[in-house]
């Protein structure tokens, strides 16, 4: 609820800003749901999610980093977050698998596919500026998928 709490925020806009850009999209709870809950939670959260899901914004695109599981869990283990020390690299294999079947067959907003198993948009300057310039021309067509190249590696 605190997820739809904040996108009907969005709805408030801000005169000062041409774009908004959010790390989360409101469907992708839905990952989360189907991977713990169990089968009665499942129906309560469908019953619940069916109803306010029609009072979301639609974004004008959606950006989805696909990495490999051996990726993710350097990610993890360089943030050093404690709530994620102890998730397994099953959990995050079978959590990425969920990311990658729910973007494959997501339709609700244009959406960019974009492998960053090795490029380092947080360290590199040029895979941020090269991965910012891939967004800002996508054409908004149903599903575009962006390979990077990267420098000095193979």
């Amino acid at each position: 609820m605190s997820r739809y709490k904040q996108q009907q925020e969005l709805f408030q806009g801000d005169l000062f800003y041409n774009f908004l850009v959010s790390d989360y999209i409101f469907d992708k709870d839905k990952i989360f749901a189907y991977l713990t809950l169990q089968d009665d939670e499942l129906k309560l959260y469908e019953t619940l999610i069916s109803t306010i899901e029609k009072n979301i914004p639609t974004p004008d695109l959606v950006v989805y980093l696909q990495s490999s599981t051996e990726r993710l869990m350097g990610n993890i283990k360089h943030r050093g977050r404690s709530f994620e020390e102890n998730m397994s690299e099953d959990y995050i294999k079978d959590l990425n698998e969920a990311y990658n079947y729910f973007f494959f067959r997501y339709k609700s907003a244009p959406l960019l596919i974009i492998n960053s198993t090795e490029i380092d948009f947080v360290n590199e300057p040029e895979d941020f500026e090269d991965l910012l310039e891939q967004i800002l021309k996508t054409d908004k067509a149903p599903v575009e998928y962006y390979n990077p190249k990267t420098r000095g590696k193979g």
